[in-house]
């Protein structure tokens, strides 16, 4: 996640698209013509406003919502809702025709609910390369978030329960079933070959050679990403002090360096043999589950993965944002769930020793410096209150987390 969030210019046309933007691309990809009877039409557009922990600067995500069509037996119209992913040029390091690859190899090796999405790179309906989710059969009013349903209360001790086995055993597909031959950022398989479903990537380009250490990938990522967030910072503050710069910028800098050399040196990160694909930002915000109080429900559960997954890459599986909890005072008994679905559907026993709890406080240490970059990346008069609410979190987190690191055991 060390790669940042390129602002829009001036120049640029702004990251949007219009109700008559998204009708050309419903009458384009799903196949019904314009202006015939029987012609989907778009009831609703609304942009997604909450990625979890990705700022998401360089795209946006549209919940649409479908009706007409072709009539059923009984006469009623097709009433449907999907995705719609628009990007910015090179906004992304993971970029919609990677994505749309990783989605492919989770898709053929799990039971993630997971749609072929539909790429387009043409850019002649939009000035944007988008990621279109096929139509499904219900309305987005019947689906909700796993956030807004735990934070409405919509969810009892037995459907929380049920939700969390069920995506204990998603996250376990994937880290056990989608995995690689070597460690970091994923990378398109050639032009003109079709990648075997469950297949190792290719290498890395010359300039990005391959490596087979998780200890050596973290730590360059790590250093990579806390080096961006300095400069960032220090741009913001030329005035600062250089004798007592952590201050000024509000990150105990000095300190995180000297816990990582200590880290380093007891070869915490050493203990991952086999890359698994990893979301890292993937959060309650990005599950979608059938509304329980939805008449058309018969049992709650999850339905629907957002297709929000800029940050990807090839390591640990502990990196999970879901386990932030495991390395907190009594997080092992609340997410007791989630690690028995976990486990129960082949995934490795995450925390077994004290010093993996360490490593999970460096996992959330390395997400919340991840989203301070992103905000730090943002054009002035971008923000919002959900974006300060993240910005007091990251703030917050990477220095709670520099503190546990300073006397966290590495053995």
């Amino acid at each position: 996640m060390s790669g940042s969030v390129t602002s829009e210019t001036s120049s640029s046309p702004a990251l949007s698209v219009s109700l008559q933007q998204a009708q050309k691309i419903i009458q384009k990809h799903v196949g019904l013509s314009e202006g015939s009877n029987d012609s989907l039409r778009i009831t609703k557009l609304e942009e997604i406003k909450d990625y979890g922990y990705s700022v998401a600067g360089g795209s946006k995500i549209y919940i649409v919502d479908l009706h007409g069509g072709d009539a059923d037996a009984h006469g009623k119209a097709t009433t449907a809702s999907c995705f719609l992913t628009i990007s910015a040029p090179s906004s992304e390091r993971n970029t919609l025709p990677l994505i749309t690859h990783l989605l492919s190899l989770i898709r053929s090796n799990t039971q993630i609910p997971i749609s072929d999405p539909i790429l387009d790179t043409t850019r002649d309906l939009i000035p944007f390369d988008f990621l279109l989710s096929p139509p499904t059969p219900f309305p987005s009013s019947s689906i909700i978030t796993l956030h807004d349903a735990k934070a409405q209360g919509l969810l009892n001790e037995q459907l929380q329960a049920m939700i969390d086995l069920q995506m204990g055993s998603f996250l376990a597909q994937m880290h056990q079933n989608v995995q690689n031959d070597w460690f970091g950022l994923p990378v398109l398989p050639p032009r003109g070959t079709v990648p075997t479903p469950g297949a190792p990537q290719r290498p890395p380009a010359e300039a990005e050679p391959e490596c087979y250490s998780w200890q050596e990938t973290f730590t360059t990522l790590f250093e990579s990403l806390l080096s961006s967030v300095k400069t960032k910072l220090s741009s913001q503050h030329p005035d600062a002090d250089p004798d007592n710069q952590d201050d000024a910028l509000g990150i105990p800098f000095t300190a995180i360096h000297s816990a990582m050399s200590r880290a380093i040196a007891f070869f915490l990160f050493d203990d991952v043999e086999v890359p698994s694909l990893v979301w890292f930002t993937g959060f309650d915000t990005d599950i979608y589950l059938s509304l329980p109080t939805h008449g058309s429900t018969k049992t709650p559960g999850i339905v629907a993965i957002l297709p929000s997954m800029p940050h990807m890459l090839w390591g640990d599986p502990l990196l999970e944002s879901f386990f932030i909890p495991l390395a907190e005072p009594g997080g092992v008994e609340k997410s007791k769930a989630l690690i028995e679905g976990y486990t129960g559907a082949g995934g490795a026993p995450l925390i077994s020793f004290a010093r993996q709890k360490t490593k999970r406080v460096w996992y959330t240490l390395y997400l919340a410096l991840s989203v301070l970059n992103e905000y730090l990346s943002l054009s002035t008069g971008s923000s919002s209150q959900a974006l300060e609410e993240k910005r007091k979190w990251a703030f917050d987190t990477i220095r709670t987390c520099a503190d546990v690191l300073k006397t966290a055991p590495c053995y």
